[in-house]
């Protein structure tokens, strides 16, 4: 970041001064060696000693400077336009380099706010090309995509990890202070991509230091973030009629009277800015003999200034105005000798050169040129600016604020515009971008205009603003009639709406607006099938799917096609039916004949790969599902989470609890950053079965807890059952029967056992039931689970009953029987399943301890107790240290395994 040298306008004491635009966007500037010496680049910060009248504000940065070695910490300075902000932060730059700090920084510019990762490519440019190589390869090659403009299916998420991970880097170096100037003005894809990492950071020395002009408001991402790590404000106020009057007497060279110097003051109110244009001014009426004038606002005065340059000048002064902060190379492009056109206005101190680029001395100077531009001047220059523009993203810009009435061609070029900018990973500017083509569509062509408006939505939704994406579709709901674009505007909306029988009388309408036309109608019957499924309604889901699939075979969409059959073979497998392997297969040829592939959440070779998990196929499983995360991450899906929290459970069923816990972990950050309540509340679900198998109990509470407290109230039935079998099983592992029945018991009621939850969960109940004495209750929750177990014939499954058959033989005292179930089920449980096999174990030992085969039953309890501890599963070990300790003898202390223990482990987590 550079800031002006001294002896410009305020360039020390008071006018706002911007900082550079600094990095590999900024060309060698031509004009350091033009003809014109008084087009020059300037390149000095002023000293913190230079600033007059601050010591208070000065002081106070330097304590915020001070308290940032600890942990992150943001600083915000406040004030009026003209009041000295950006002088304040020149002089924060300038303390944070003397005290040895990387410093980050931008100057957003109100021109820009629109260009997605404007401020970030700023920000980082000088770093850069040096700390890309220590990002991973995804990380880097998505920030490189994001700042240069030329990237496409940018993926989102990884940029702002990456932002997280450079901010870490450097502050592993030094302390790090991140400078905004103009914070109001910051691009939304830049405050997102800040707002990620600052979230997220804990111990490190980052420092946050921004200005924001009084009255404007923040990006909401970037305030909360500041707010979480924890923001003091410093309001900038008027300076004191001395320090006005220094500043006057070593800016300009001039002295008044002190009453003419009173005068000034007044109508400053203090403000250096306004103080210095009226002395200028003042001067300037004196040295021709005229009466000193005081107007009546800053924007007037600023008027009066600006109307003394010439002609050529005012125009180049537009344009940079257009611009914000143009580099010298498109000014070059723009006009014929930029520099000779510039030079009266750099001589005024209007205009000034930085980095390579052309800017205002003070923002107001620009808005005034701009506003006060007529109607037609603006748009000629956006007409000519559009035809040097480099980028598609300023191209559409400069083309939309160009064209006032409907051009079709104008608008297929905006609208070409926001695809480029969302497959740069910038949906808010897309949005704004599709809004426009939508605008400037001709009536005429009223497909293209709805086209473009659910465009925009969509654009909307995908930034992440919810509510602005719900407006845009409502509004355009109301203003058509039944058609595919209204079905599928109403397709959009459900993603927004979080209830589900909201969303189910959504897509009941969008039907009927779909009528007649196959494809459309296929797609919503596929979302109805989805949604009822979440809703528990299987029969449903499965006649949507099949009535699915009759349009999308009469429309002749393969895709269509291929998601209805995969949709109906996960809604049998819910509905307890075997998996329909035959249904499976026929669905992921057809998605593998398409050239375009078919979004992960819709996926049936995704479908596939969970059934695969149900199927306790988990290395089948694990290959599918980790294919589709590939292709996932490539192409920037939120519905990533989902296939990572599926993952996540085939993990630890293999026994790989580190690598589940990882899985968990990236799904979460996924699924918080993409802001998709039920996508968020399935993740909770998973991570709280994770963490209670690793003995992380609060977090584990937490988890499940949350994810009811999401569910529950809108509907979604299959993700609340993951959540109740997850803190049920908790509970049991604790030991606390009573807690994990009140939970289970309901859960198996309302879902029967079909459901592959309440499979799951059915010998936990038996196991909570029988630790209640009601032996009665779980022999007839027995023969319900095997009969279901016998239909499916899952190896998990069949294990569980006979587990479960010796605990309900031995509490009714047929020790023989449960002695011969427990051995099956050490038989059934898969190596492949280390927990299970555990569980087996432990029920064996258990059985014969009970038995007085007090050496066979040490066996069983210390093969279970090292498979616990290598897991590991603590609550589990604890229980089976507490099952030796009744047989007695000495044992090793707690996480302690014999040799003989660490053979039978280590040949049980290798699949032996």
């Amino acid at each position: 970041m550079i800031f002006p040298l001294a002896g410009r306008s305020g360039a020390l004491f008071g006018r706002s001064q911007k900082g550079s635009r600094g990095g590999s966007r900024q060309p060698a500037l031509r004009g350091s060696q033009s003809s014109h010496a008084q087009v020059r680049a300037v390149t000095i910060a002023p000293s913190s000693e230079a600033v007059v009248g601050r010591g208070a504000e000065l002081d106070a940065i330097k304590q915020f400077f001070d308290a940032s070695l600890e942990r992150p910490r943001a600083l915000l300075l406040e004030g009026e336009v003209g009041i000295g902000k950006t002088t304040l932060l020149a002089a924060a730059h300038q303390e944070a380099r003397r005290r040895g700090w990387q410093v980050l920084g931008c100057a957003p510019a109100a021109a820009e706010a629109q260009l997605g990762f404007a401020a970030l490519t700023d920000a980082f440019g000088e770093v850069l090309d040096s700390e890309l190589t220590t990002l991973p390869e995804p990380q880097r090659a998505a920030l490189l995509g994001a700042v240069s403009r030329v990237g496409t299916d940018v993926d989102r998420l990884a940029v702002s990890v990456a932002v997280l991970n450079l901010l870490r880097g450097l502050a592993r170096s030094s302390p790090v202070a991140l400078v905004v100037d103009d914070l109001q003005w910051l691009d939304q894809p830049s405050a997102r991509a800040f707002s990620f990492a600052l979230r997220r950071l804990t111990s490190e020395p980052v420092a946050v230091i921004a200005s924001r002009r009084e009255g404007e408001s923040l990006p909401s991402a970037f305030e909360e973030a500041v707010r979480t790590i924890g923001l003091s404000r410093l309001p900038v106020r008027a300076l004191s009629p001395g320090a006005i009057a220094r500043i006057v007497r070593v800016q300009l060279s001039v002295s008044f009277s002190r009453p003419v110097l009173l005068r000034i003051y007044g109508a400053a109110g203090g403000n250096p800015f306004f103080a210095l244009e009226l002395a200028r001014a003042a001067a300037e009426a004196a040295e021709r003999g005229e009466a000193v004038a005081i107007p009546e606002s800053l924007r007037e005065l600023v008027r009066i200034r600006l109307a003394v340059l010439p002609h050529e000048t005012r125009t180049a002064l537009l344009i940079v105005a257009a611009l914000g902060q143009p580099r010298s190379s498109v000014m070059a492009a723009a006009i014929e000798d930029w520099e000779k056109a510039v030079a009266p206005a750099v001589d005024a101190s209007v205009l000034e050169l930085v980095g390579g680029r052309v800017r205002f001395t003070h923002p107001l100077l620009g808005s005034v040129v701009y506003a006060d531009a007529p109607e037609h001047r603006r748009r000629s220059v956006h007409r000519a600016l559009a035809d040097v523009a480099d980028e598609a993203e300023q191209q559409g810009w400069h083309l939309a604020l160009a064209t006032e009435r409907p051009n079709e061609l104008v608008a297929a070029q905006v609208a070409n515009a926001a695809v480029a900018a969302a497959a740069r990973g910038a949906p808010e500017t897309a949005a704004e971008l599709a809004e426009q083509a939508r605008r400037l569509t001709p009536l005429s062509r009223l497909d293209l205009r709805e086209t473009r408006a659910l465009d925009a939505a969509a654009y909307a939704w995908s930034a992440g603003d919810a509510k602005r994406s719900e407006t845009m579709l409502l509004e355009l709901i109301a203003s058509l009639p039944p058609s595919p674009v209204r079905a599928a505007a109403r397709q959009l909306l459900v993603k927004i709406v979080d209830d589900v029988e909201e969303t189910l009388a959504l897509l009941d309408l969008a039907l009927e607006d779909a009528e007649g036309a196959p494809a459309a109608e296929a797609s919503v019957l596929n979302l109805r099938a989805r949604q009822r499924q979440w809703a528990g309604d299987f029969a449903g889901a499965i006649a949507d799917a099949q009535a699915a699939a009759k349009h999308a075979a009469a429309a002749g969409s393969t895709a269509e096609l291929a998601v209805a059959l995969g949709r109906e073979a996960h809604a049998r497998v819910f509905a307890g039916e075997p998996v329909p392997h035959e249904l499976l297969e026929r669905a992921v040829v057809l998605e593998r004949s398409l050239d375009e592939r078919i979004p992960v959440g819709e996926s049936p070779t995704r479908v596939r790969g969970v059934c695969a998990l149900w199927d306790d196929d988990l290395e089948a499983s694990f290959g599918l599902l980790a294919s589709i995360d590939r292709q996932a991450q490539a192409r920037s899906e939120s519905w990533r989470a989902i296939v990572l929290h599926t993952l996540a459970e085939v993990e630890l069923r293999r026994g790989r609890t580190a690598a589940a816990l990882n899985a968990v972990e990236e799904a979460t950050e996924i699924a918080d950053y993409w802001g998709v309540v039920h996508a968020e509340a399935a993740v909770l679900s998973t991570a709280a079965l994770v963490k209670a198998t690793v003995g992380d109990v609060d977090e584990a509470r937490r988890a499940a807890e949350r994810a009811l407290e999401l569910m529950r109230p809108v509907g979604y039935d299959v993700i609340v059952g993951s959540a109740e079998r997850a803190l049920g099983f908790l509970e049991l592992s604790l030991g606390d029967a009573a807690a994990a029945h009140a939970i289970l018991e309901p859960l198996i009621a309302r879902s029967g056992l079909g459901h592959p939850t309440a499979e799951a969960a059915a010998p936990d109940e038996i196991e909570a039931l029988l630790g209640l004495g009601r032996i009665a209750h779980a022999q007839a929750l027995l023969a319900t689970f095997a009969a279901q177990a016998e239909r499916t014939r899952r190896p998990r499954a069949s294990a569980a009953v006979a587990r479960s058959a010796a605990l309900v033989t031995a509490a009714r005292d047929d020790l023989d029987a449960a002695l011969e179930h427990a051995d099956h089920a050490v038989v059934l449980a898969a190596a492949s399943e280390p927990f299970e096999r555990g569980r087996a174990l432990l029920v064996l030992g258990l059985v014969r301890r009970r038995a007085k085969r007090r050496r066979a039953a040490r066996e069983a309890l210390e093969g279970a107790l090292s498979v616990f501890d290598t897991l590991p599963a603590p609550l589990w070990a604890q229980r089976a240290r507490s099952e030796l300790e009744r047989i007695g003898g000495r044992r090793g202390s707690p996480g302690e395994l014999t040799p003989s223990e660490r053979r039978v482990a280590d040949l049980v987590l290798a699949g032996k």
